[in-house]
């Protein structure tokens, strides 16, 4: 029996469990997927998780600590590069790491069709998921910005986004702000001035997420849902050793979604 689950805090809202009992059904396998909640982790707390679940997700705010508390993982390659992982498996007294988190993304551009054309993007935040798409874009050789509340090596501080504003037609938004229980507090940025934004996305997702609220219906937006989709049948197969097409089944997962009180 499959039991899975998300490392995560504080987890208040997730699709996780839905997504995996359909996919667990689909392939007509046993397994439960739990959400695991931890506000702070450490060696012995993985260990004991790493005892309980075969495989689970990592999220908000543990995707680059998991990485450093067990020695013996084996990393994958994308994993080394990112620093970040998102995906475990536990199998035969090993622990794998993986990170579905910057191939989710690619492929939901695929499924949008994203055209980056001369436009750069802006990433708000510096944390694991945003390492995960700079990865992702660095595959691709797009011009990318990040910003962060602090400084540091090839990031940018939220007050000079001005100054790069006009060459943007992509911004992503990897922080939880808007998601609750941030859903109040905003970034300072004007967006008035991004004269070429043409693309938002927003990694949080739910009809309590206030993030994408502030900017105009001529603007392409998407929340976070398509991607958490892409990524979590890539971790699915991670688990399971399905082969199960992300691009094929994506719209079948999405209407198992519909109507979910978030």
């Amino acid at each position: 029996m499959n039991k899975l689950g998300i490392l995560g805090w504080p987890l208040e809202k997730t699709y996780s469990p839905q997504i995996h009992k359909f996919l667990l059904d689909l392939c007509g396998l046993e397994g439960s997927y739990h959400t695991i909640k931890h506000e702070i982790i450490n060696s012995k707390i993985i260990s004991r998780i790493n005892d309980d679940f075969s495989g689970y997700n990592v999220t908000i705010p543990h995707k680059e600590k998991i990485v450093s508390l067990n020695n013996t993982s084996i990393l994958s390659d994308s994993v080394k590069a990112i620093g970040a992982s998102n995906t475990i498996l536990n199998k035969n007294s090993k622990t794998y790491l993986f990170n579905t988190d910057f191939s989710g993304f690619k492929t939901f551009l695929d499924l949008i069709q994203y055209d980056f054309g001369i436009n750069s993007v802006l990433i708000l935040g510096s944390g694991g998921s945003s390492k995960a798409i700079a990865y992702s874009l660095d595959s691709m050789n797009v011009n990318y910005y990040i910003a962060s509340r602090g400084e540091s090596i090839g990031t940018i501080p939220y007050s000079e986004i001005s100054k790069i504003s006009k060459s943007i037609g992509l911004v992503i938004n990897t922080t939880p702000l808007g998601m609750p229980p941030y859903e109040d507090t905003s970034f300072d940025i004007d967006w008035q001035f991004f004269d070429n934004l043409e693309t938002v996305i927003n990694l949080g997702y739910g009809s309590a997420n206030t993030f994408l609220d502030k900017f105009d219906k001529s603007i392409n937006q998407y929340d976070g849902l398509g991607m958490l989709v892409c990524q979590a049948i890539e971790s699915f197969n991670i688990w399971t050793s399905a082969d199960l097409s992300p691009i094929r089944i994506y719209g079948e997962v999405l209407k198992e979604l519909e109507g979910i009180d978030d």
